[in-house]
């Protein structure tokens, strides 16, 4: 999975969506965490961070946040937010998540817009190391990418400040392809590629996970109007971009 790293330090370069100010958006996701998760002072580790805006977000209902960021930018980014931090508590750690060495358990994990990086294997070695990290009693909210929606919509385009995204599917693998290029150069493009799973799919690969699916939830998934350029956030499980789902430990 070497292309990690390169794809998310050119789309911070060519969104600076890592480096944004924590917005409406990033506190609904924390609300809808302490929807799914419950109120209380509960210990919550972030994986895949970003710039800490859902993280910071989190920490401001209450909760004792710890965030893991692979870049060092968005780490730092998520570190300065700290000082703002008027409730809860933030702590940052730049590290790789299927690397990283944890000596504490958490009432929450949480991992958003990001699952599917790599193989079925590597998504059930991570699911394996989040049933180590959660408490007996705990539990993960994470977004699944779903099926229906990328390939329907693979071929869309997009451009912004001289930079073109494209969305592709792998119909055969069942991957969201998402794709970046300067205009000026597409040579210099980069992309990711995310595995995508209806419930059914997800079931099958908990198997033996430690942690079996208890609840899911399509809202704030939404999907996008292209013809309209508008962000429908209500909508089915058919139509939704991803979808977030609650997991608890098996055992």
């Amino acid at each position: 999975m070497d292309w990690v790293k390169d794809f998310y330090a050119k789309q911070q370069q060519w969104s600076g969506v890592y480096t944004s100010a924590v917005s409406d958006y990033n506190r609904k996701r924390a609300l809808q965490l302490q929807s799914m998760a419950g109120v209380g002072r509960k210990s919550v580790l972030e994986l895949g961070a970003g710039g800490g805006q859902n993280a910071f977000a989190t920490a401001e209902l209450g909760y004792d946040v710890t965030a893991i960021e692979l870049l060092e930018e968005s780490a730092v980014h998520a570190t300065g937010l700290v000082r703002h931090l008027r409730n809860g508590s933030l702590h940052v750690l730049q590290a790789d998540f299927y690397e990283i060495r944890l000596g504490a358990t958490y009432d929450v994990i949480s991992y958003w817009d990001g699952f599917g990086i790599g193989q079925d294997s590597d998504q059930v070695r991570l699911l394996r190391r989040i049933a180590q990290w959660l408490n007996r009693d705990g539990v993960v909210i994470m977004d699944i990418y779903s099926p229906w929606y990328w390939a329907r919509f693979a071929g869309q385009e997009m451009s912004f400040h001289g930079v073109t995204r494209r969305y592709e599917f792998d119909a055969f693998g069942s991957r969201m392809i998402d794709r970046w290029w300067p205009d000026a150069a597409p040579e210099k493009g980069a992309a990711q590629s995310l595995r995508c799973y209806s419930p059914a799919d997800l079931k099958l690969l908990l198997d033996d996970t430690g942690l079996v699916l208890v609840d899911l939830e399509i809202v704030p998934g939404g999907m996008v109007d292209y013809e309209k350029g508008a962000y429908i956030e209500e909508t089915s499980l058919d139509q939704c971009m991803q979808y977030t789902v609650k997991l608890v430990r098996a055992y």
